[in-house]
């Protein structure tokens, strides 16, 4: 939804408001390299879905899972 603005609103030294959304890791952006590939739609959605429920970011599941299973493998 958009919502008015006054120039109360524009003062640089105002205090912003803590976002409900999730922050960002702590990793800089500028530190991660892109990891891009195709997965089924049924995967994509239960997925995002595990990663919602545990209130995780995608890659920070991606991560778990992958550490998980480099653990079983070498064992």
């Amino acid at each position: 939804k958009a919502v008015a603005l006054t120039a109360a609103d524009l003062n640089p030294m105002k205090p912003r408001a803590q976002s409900v959304m999730r922050q960002r890791g702590v990793v800089p952006s500028a530190d991660l390299v892109p990891l891009q590939f195709r997965m089924p739609p049924d995967f994509v959605r239960a997925f995002k879905q595990a990663a919602l429920d545990r209130d995780m970011k995608l890659n920070e599941l991606l991560n778990e899972v992958f550490i998980e299973f480099m653990k079983k493998s070498q064992s």
